[in-house]
């Protein structure tokens, strides 16, 4: 296996937005973005992740059991399209997926425990030399078609983005959650399936949550979690990459693009943008403010790879965050943990404060 140049620029320049934490706090039904946390049940963690799979965290995030009652529920139509923004862009690298669970009673009073079945996935728009490339890349919303055989109930609806920076080791994988509550109308009467239990759904030793994404290169990238219910439902994946977005068909998706997911630029100014409805490139705010270099541009290859020894910290006073960067090659930032957590290598060009 040879790394280009081009492969090992491109993870130091990873590392920076790597340390960027956000968290999923708008509803988006059709195109119209709600208030932060007024459909969503507010965390009580602020950006950080969920690590232990078999926490009942792992539902609606730290906290999140705590908040439907103050949480407003949003009636949609079965066939609708929703989505989630967030507070920032996604920082991390991997895959986002979303899942359902039906209240018993009101999605204000659920706490989850019952059945859930996945709705959506969004991946790797492609496979390079260079690596995974993921259609989450900064990815600051999106919104897909809400299954029209969704039976009518109330229900928590579970966006979740699995982060595979340090995932080579079990526990490793960091899920940042977020739980919305709809109350879906339907004339349905189909039984999702398959369905799972959260927590459970995951070991945290399933491939496409305990993978070394840097080396070796992986060849494919596996969904962890159930298949995407209804089975070949339209669940189009949408690229977002350096700002950009331009919509791209997911292998399990419907032959047609015009029903394409997009993900939108959340404008900064308005208050409840619209979102595009078209498959265009829409440029993010972030993007437009401060174009970033395309380093795939640099071709001369390196010789074969050889091992980088284990990064070393700098010499930079303060304290790192909790989940923050604390060491990694050409790290020069602060190497110091809070108290009750230490600096450990993720990879050669990332430690984190864990």
């Amino acid at each position: 296996m040879k790394f280009t140049l081009s492969t090992m620029l491109a993870a130091a320049t990873l590392v920076p937005s790597i340390s960027a934490h956000y968290c999923f706090n708008r509803l988006i039904v059709n195109d119209k973005y709600t208030t932060e946390y007024e459909y969503v049940r507010k965390n009580d963690n602020s950006n950080s992740p969920i690590t232990d799979v078999t926490s009942n965290d792992l539902r609606c995030n730290s906290g999140g059991l705590d908040t439907g009652k103050s949480t407003k529920t949003y009636e949609v139509k079965a066939g609708d399209k929703v989505g989630f923004a967030l507070d920032t862009g996604i920082g991390h690298p991997g895959p986002v997926q979303v899942y359902m669970s039906k209240a018993d009673t009101t999605a204000a009073a659920y706490d989850g425990s019952g059945d859930w079945f996945k709705v959506y996935e969004l991946g790797t728009k492609e496979i390079t030399d260079e690596g995974l490339q993921w259609a989450t890349a900064n990815m600051q919303n999106f919104t897909f078609t809400l299954p029209e055989k969704v039976p009518a109930g109330e229900y928590l609806l579970r966006a979740e983005s699995i982060a595979l920076h340090g995932a080579q080791e079990v526990g490793g994988a960091q899920f940042y959650i977020s739980c919305a509550q709809i109350k879906v109308t339907s004339d349905s009467t189909a039984t999702p399936d398959p369905t799972v239990k959260i927590p459970g759904v995951y070991t945290g030793k399933e491939p496409g949550i305990q993978i070394n994404i840097y080396y070796p290169i992986p060849t494919s990238y596996t969904f962890p979690g159930p298949k995407v219910w209804p089975s070949g439902a339209s669940n189009e994946e949408a690229v977002a990459s350096a700002g950009a977005s331009t919509p791209a068909a997911s292998a399990a998706a419907t032959s047609s693009v015009a029903a394409v997911n997009n993900i939108v630029s959340t404008p900064a100014a308005a208050s409840t943008p619209a979102a595009v409805s078209t498959p265009a490139v829409v440029s993010s705010p972030a993007a437009a403010s401060s174009p970033a270099a395309t380093p795939s541009t640099l071709v001369t290859k390196a010789s074969s790879y050889a091992p980088i020894s284990t990064p070393t910290p700098g010499n930079s006073s303060g304290t790192a965050k909790k989940y923050g960067q604390c060491g990694g090659r050409n790290w020069n930032g602060a190497t110091t943990c809070p108290e009750g957590t230490t600096c450990k290598v993720q990879n050669d060009f990332y430690s984190q404060c864990t």
